[in-house]
């Protein structure tokens, strides 16, 4: 648990550096490192190329063609990733303290209904809070209504990409993708809601014209 939170700390501290403040340079280069590692990652651990090692692979790519509107839209980005880092959490510490529901028994059995819905208000609430006094920031010309059904459905997609990774772990008939990440596991498993979450979010966002 501990070694689980102290590497969540640093890789979110790390985060916020590369995102908001480092150059474009610096972003490209190691967002692309990143998911060339990602993906490296996903082949090296596949015994079986079926339909979960394809869709990983797919959202991976997804977020990929993404990163040059990333680095233009960096505070957007910021808010993607905490929509899945929030949903991630609070999913996390509601279904240990109240989860009794379970959701996906035999494919992630710690997943509980208590605790996805705990996640998806956390980040619909904090996302609303940050949209009520930051929306200059973000420059969207979007209602708090709609803003927070866009996060609402990329909160949900999030879930969808945890859920996609322990579908694909379990085909592979592997408890973690890696042990890079103390605590986590491999890249797979730290970013597998992000990779989902993001190009979902982008793409509702887009709809308005970013």
């Amino acid at each position: 648990m501990f070694r689980r939170e102290v590497t969540g700390i640093f890789l979110a501290i790390a985060a916020s550096i590369l995102v908001l403040f480092s150059s474009k340079v610096v972003f490209l280069s190691v967002m692309t490192l990143l998911f060339l590692s990602l993906i490296y990652e996903l082949i090296k651990v596949t015994k079986k190329f079926n339909v979960f090692f394809w869709i990983q692979i797919f959202f991976s790519l997804s977020t990929f063609f993404f990163l040059p509107v990333f680095e233009k839209m960096r505070e957007l980005f910021f808010l993607g990733i905490s929509i899945s880092a929030l949903t991630d959490a609070g999913a996390y510490y509601v279904g240990v303290k109240i989860g009794k529901t379970k959701i996906f028994p035999k494919t992630s059995p710690n997943k509980t209904l208590e605790g996805l819905i705990g996640g998806n208000l956390l980040a619909v609430f904090c996302a609303a809070i940050i949209f009520l006094f930051f929306s200059y920031i973000f420059e969207l010309e979007i209602s708090l209504l709609t803003f927070i059904m866009f996060v609402w459905i990329s909160s949900i997609a999030s879930i969808l990409g945890d859920y996609l990774q322990s579908k694909f772990k379990r085909s592979q008939n592997i408890k973690d993708s890696g042990n890079i990440l103390p605590g986590h596991g491999g890249i797979s498993d730290r970013v597998d809601s992000h990779i989902v979450c993001l190009p979902i979010f982008f793409g509702l966002i887009s709809l308005i014209g970013i």
